[in-house]
């Protein structure tokens, strides 16, 4: 019989009720035959909590499930924290509001096992609106415009995670010693720019082209939220900052070019705030 290792499925759950049974359900359906189940549900204020419970009181003997409730910390200290109580070999990350799709763990997991050389993998996923129906069949390609061709080798993938920053979450599985290496900006509340770069930097991620999630958008998606744009902002350019010293001269061109085109925005938005405010004060 195969030996099939320990896989981590990691959830960061917040305020969403109305999601997280889709989302657990679908690792309890997920036909990879070793995993286990770690949700934190990190502050919700709406019913995700009771949702969780009664859905572990269910499930419990079909899984192994560890579940755990605070105050809200944020996504980045939820994720780190998350992979201190993992146990697995391999680690994959989906949001309580997504879900994966039928054999998304084993086919990125047969991907490390094939490329022995690499701690991570990202792959595509379908679109889904809040009511679960499907809008585009690619995240790469339909949501974020990427051309998929370019991640077909180390060199190419770097400019691509550089230049034209364009993957959803869900999608990665990664080792877990690759997290003795990295470990997440607690500062930050987009995650998934730094890690990539770092790992992309070190040629240690790769791609497969296959769809192993749903990435869900709705209103309530944390970074699309008005009140996070500005942190959102100095996340990027942070992220870039934060890895320049892994590049070599021509990818230090590129980044430095990124951060100056994400400083533009909010140049444009501290101006625009400072008019407003003018205006209002001679009122």
């Amino acid at each position: 019989m195969k030996d099939y290792p320990l896989i981590s499925v990691l959830v960061p759950a917040y305020n969403h009720e109305s999601y997280v049974e889709f989302t657990l359900n679908s690792v309890l359906k997920d036909d990879y035959p070793n995993k286990e189940l770690i949700i934190i549900n990190d502050g919700s204020t709406d019913e995700t909590v009771t949702v969780i419970e009664k859905w572990i009181q269910g499930h419990r003997d079909k899984l192994n499930i560890t579940f755990k409730s605070r105050d809200n910390k944020g996504v980045t200290k939820t994720l780190n924290d998350l992979i201190d109580l993992s146990n697995g070999e391999f680690i994959l990350f989906i949001h309580s509001d997504d879900y994966l799709l039928a054999d998304g763990i084993s086919k990125r997991y047969e991907y490390l096992q094939n490329h022995p050389e690499k701690l991570a993998v990202f792959s595509d996923c379908v679109v889904v609106n809040k009511e679960g129906v499907k809008i585009y069949n690619s995240g790469l390609s339909d949501l974020y415009f990427a051309d998929k061709s370019k991640y077909s080798n180390p060199q190419r993938l770097k400019k691509e995670i550089i230049t034209n920053w364009s993957v959803p979450g869900g999608t990665i599985m990664v080792k877990k010693e690759a997290y003795k290496q990295f470990k997440y900006n607690e500062d930050f509340i987009i995650e998934d720019l730094d890690y990539y770069l770092y790992f992309a930097s070190k040629k240690l991620i790769g791609f497969l082209d296959e769809k192993v999630s749903a990435y869900r958008v709705h209103g309530e998606n944390t970074c699309m939220k008005d009140e996070n744009w500005i942190r959102v902002q100095k996340d990027i350019i942070n992220s870039y900052k934060r890895n320049l010293k892994y590049y070599g001269f021509r990818y230090k061109l590129w980044m430095v070019l990124k951060i100056i085109l994400n400083y533009k925005p909010l140049v444009n938005h501290s101006i625009t705030s400072w008019f407003r405010n003018l205006v209002k004060s001679n009122y």
